[in-house]
């Protein structure tokens, strides 16, 4: 498989197992998942009824993937993929899947959390809430 078939914007559901096929692990001592789900009561205890995800697809995958040769480079990672929907989800939902894989675990377990920062602040990847009273509102990216 190819580095440009590692980050993939989805607009349908997938099948994790499938995403988990998708990593390079030949050497690894750890490989590790971070799976994204749609909660449905926010840290401002708000409920949401749905997520509407958008993207500029193409810097997206641009942003995306410089991301992910800086978490090799940095972490000293075999592999990194990430699959993200961009679509509606609701309570439950898979939103995402974030695997890496690296010789030794401390880098891997500190890409992962570095990606997530980096992807909340930096991807061009749009969320809009519905939440369950009525109203709806975007969310900006987060601090880490």
């Amino acid at each position: 498989m190819n580095d440009t078939e590692k980050i993939q914007l989805l607009t349908e559901p997938y099948d994790p197992e499938e995403a988990h096929a998708l990593i390079d692990q030949e050497g690894c001592g750890a490989v590790l998942w971070f799976e994204g789900v749609m909660k449905e009561v926010l840290a401002d205890g708000n409920r949401v009824s749905q997520l509407d995800w958008d993207a500029y697809q193409s810097m997206a995958i641009k942003s995306l993937s410089e991301l992910r040769d800086r978490a090799i480079r940095d972490f000293e990672l075999k592999d990194l993929i990430l699959i993200h929907r961009i679509d509606t989800q609701l309570p439950g939902d898979l939103i995402m899947t974030l695997g890496v894989s690296s010789e030794r675990r401390k880098g891997a377990i500190a890409a992962i959390g570095w990606f997530m920062d980096e992807l909340k602040q930096l991807a061009p990847l749009w969320k809009k809430e519905k939440l369950v009273e009525g109203q709806e509102r975007w969310v900006e990216g987060e601090s880490p």
